[in-house]
């Protein structure tokens, strides 16, 4: 991704998550995130009794989609498709230093043993932008 998108990206705190549950249906929820740049893949926590928890213990990976940027005053978002997993055991430090580096208020709470942490990897991206100058701009990953 270029700059002027990583540079959005770093700009929001929330996005709505969309997960393939077990049974196929869709699932939405607007959670905190954070994205790691030397990965190129975004960080997530939530409770292990929340409904998004069947798809990432059912499977491996689960594809899944991602919003960023839905406030008109904004005029900008990144629409990205790719797939969630359970945060491998040994990037539970980067995931400290990633997410809990940008909600540090969250530190305490992420001992709790009713949380899980997952990554989101993009596999595809769109990128809109109505307020440039010279018109809409779109940036896609194809």
């Amino acid at each position: 991704m270029n700059q002027k998108i990583i540079d959005f990206i770093q700009s929001q705190r929330i996005c709505v998550l969309s997960v393939e549950m077990l049974d196929g249906s869709p699932h939405g929820a607007t959670v905190h995130f954070a994205y790691d740049i030397e990965a190129g893949k975004f960080y997530f926590e939530t409770y292990r009794d929340y409904r998004k928890c069947e798809a990432l213990f059912g499977r491996e990976t689960t594809r899944a989609t991602i919003v960023v940027g839905f406030d008109e005053s904004n005029m900008k978002t990144l629409q990205m498709d790719g797939t969630v997993s359970l945060l491998p055991e040994g990037d539970k430090g980067r995931f400290d230093e990633v997410y809990l580096g940008k909600f540090p208020n969250k530190k305490e709470k992420s001992q709790d043993p009713k949380f899980v942490f997952f990554t989101f990897t993009p596999t595809w991206w769109r990128y809109t932008d109505w307020t440039n100058p010279n018109g809409k701009e779109i940036l896609t990953s194809e």
